[in-house]
């Protein structure tokens, strides 16, 4: 399975940074993952957050592959926890798919066109999360994921 995971946004803290290669080692044995990072429209005026989202949705559009399951995270998807999650990356692999994509927003969010085309919109939690530190956290569920469907002991 190749995963995709496309933001906005660079990864400044450098924290987040490793933590994210580390979790990318971790999933090499079970997934290529590639994480693309796109420059994120400058934020003036909150007012124009519905602007923001449609010009990076535009972005986002040009950057994801063909084909491919598109997932986006965004506050208002469905949660789950981690078990539940596992078993959606499952029944992915199940069916064949080779290819599924993951889209992050910036800081506005995910324009209404990104979500609408997505098979699934997942939240990551019912928390405010930093665009930088839903990386990681998706990172790292993805590899936990991985874990329970392997039966390793990573996740008890």
């Amino acid at each position: 399975m190749r995963l995709g995971i496309v933001c906005m946004g660079k990864t400044r803290e450098p924290f987040i940074q490793e933590g994210i290669q580390k979790y990318l080692r971790y999933l090499g044995p079970y997934a290529e993952v590639s994480l693309k990072e796109l420059k994120e429209e400058k934020i003036q005026d909150l007012r124009e957050a519905p602007t923001i989202r449609r010009k990076e949705a535009e972005k986002i559009f040009k950057a994801l592959p063909a084909g491919g399951v598109l997932v986006a995270l965004d506050e208002r998807g469905e949660e789950y926890t981690s078990h539940e999650f596992a078993s959606f990356v499952n029944d992915l692999l199940e069916s064949g798919v080779r290819d599924v994509l993951f889209v992050l927003g910036g800081a506005m969010g995910l324009d209404e066109t990104v979500t609408g085309r997505a098979k699934k919109v997942i939240a990551l939690s019912r928390w405010t999360l930093t665009h930088e530190m839903a990386r990681l956290v998706l990172l790292e569920q993805l590899y936990r994921a991985f874990t329970i469907i392997k039966g390793k002991t990573y996740h008890y």
